[in-house]
């Protein structure tokens, strides 16, 4: 499945009750058009300085642990309406000892599409094998550095040879017959510290094919130990730094989201998005689950699976309700999001 090309379409329908109407229709059909952005575990091996988790008090407060018993009736409850299963959201997935057992329930419950989010460190050859095997489709490795002095400084608790370890390993996976379809896909959050580290990009994965490659400008996310928002040098650096890597994409064959010049230019220096005003219509495909005290409260999958969530939540009835009523965005229907280019 191109689960990046129907997200692309989504997003290239200008009209909110044209997206609407569509997802009321597979919603009244009970086809799958949701994806379950999934966090099994709140916790992380790594204190990098740009995340919530370099702060102790974040730590203290953020923590939660799925049972098996509860990811089975997750799985049960969720995994066979969702379109895409997003493994690693706010935390870190691999600290999780379920995690290819999880990828293993995705298959059984059929999802079509089936990613994880990780800083990498922990992964082993013979954990990604058995993910691969158990039906995962994409690998999405977040790093804010190609070079170890950078890498090890915002990525504190990181190895940097062992990052280059797990280049090799998924450059083995992919030379196997069972790995030759995972995606691999690259995020790196980009500031005024590790800007000068974007080009080296093409070095350090020299020999295995990046499919995506996210540039995303710094914003703020809690508090964290880092605290330099500002882009003035990633605007200064960007023909230096960025476009090249943009360019160099486009000759690989790498699909790159990055935003434009021009807005960061008009960014403000405190690392909130600033552009686009998306509604909350373009949030309905999306569903997050973490195990945070009281998640219960939000769908107890002992109880009901998603359509009896939605039924209890009204969905349909606010389907349709915007889909008659709809007379533009309120204030409380919307959210900021960087509007990424794409090449």
């Amino acid at each position: 499945m191109n689960i990046y090309g129907l997200l692309k379409l989504y997003r290239r329908i200008d009209s909110p009750r044209l997206k609407l109407l569509g997802l009321a229709v597979l919603h009244l059909l009970h086809r799958r058009y949701s994806c379950l952005f999934f966090d099994p575990v709140l916790a992380c091996n790594l204190r990098c300085r740009m995340c919530y988790f370099s702060d102790p008090v974040a730590r203290r407060d953020i923590h939660g642990r799925f049972s098996r018993e509860d990811l089975e009736s997750i799985a049960r409850a969720l995994f066979p309406y969702m379109l895409k299963l997003q493994i690693g959201c706010g935390a870190e997935p691999t600290v999780c000892a379920d995690l290819a057992h999880i990828v293993a329930l995705g298959r059984k419950y059929g999802v079509p599409y089936i990613s994880i989010t990780t800083n990498g460190m922990l992964l082993t050859r013979q954990l990604v094998d058995d993910m691969v095997a158990g039906g995962l489709n994409e690998i999405t490795l977040s790093a804010h550095g190609f070079s170890r002095d950078t890498y090890e400084a915002l990525m504190q608790g990181a190895s940097f040879a062992r990052f280059l370890q797990l280049i090799d390993i998924l450059r083995e996976v992919r030379a196997t017959e069972g790995g030759k379809g995972l995606k691999i896909r690259v995020n790196y959050t980009v500031n005024e510290d590790n800007i000068g580290d974007l080009p080296l990009f093409m070095d350090v994965f020299r020999g295995l094919h990046i499919d995506v490659l996210q540039i995303r400008p710094i914003q703020k996310i809690g508090d964290s130990d880092y605290n330099n928002f500002s882009r003035e040098a990633i605007v200064s650096r960007y023909d230096e730094c960025i476009q090249p890597v943009i360019n160099a994409c486009g000759e690989l064959g790498t699909k790159c989201l990055y935003p434009l010049k021009e807005q960061l230019v008009t960014a403000t220096t405190e690392g909130e998005a600033p552009d686009t005003i998306n509604s909350v219509v373009d949030m309905l495909p999306y569903f997050q689950l973490s195990p945070h005290d009281g998640w219960k409260d939000k769908i107890n999958p002992y109880k009901e699976d998603f359509y009896g969530y939605c039924s209890r939540t009204h969905r349909l009835r606010y389907m349709l309700k915007n889909l008659v009523w709809y007379r533009g965005e309120t204030r409380d229907d919307r959210t900021r999001a960087m509007d990424y280019s794409v090449k």
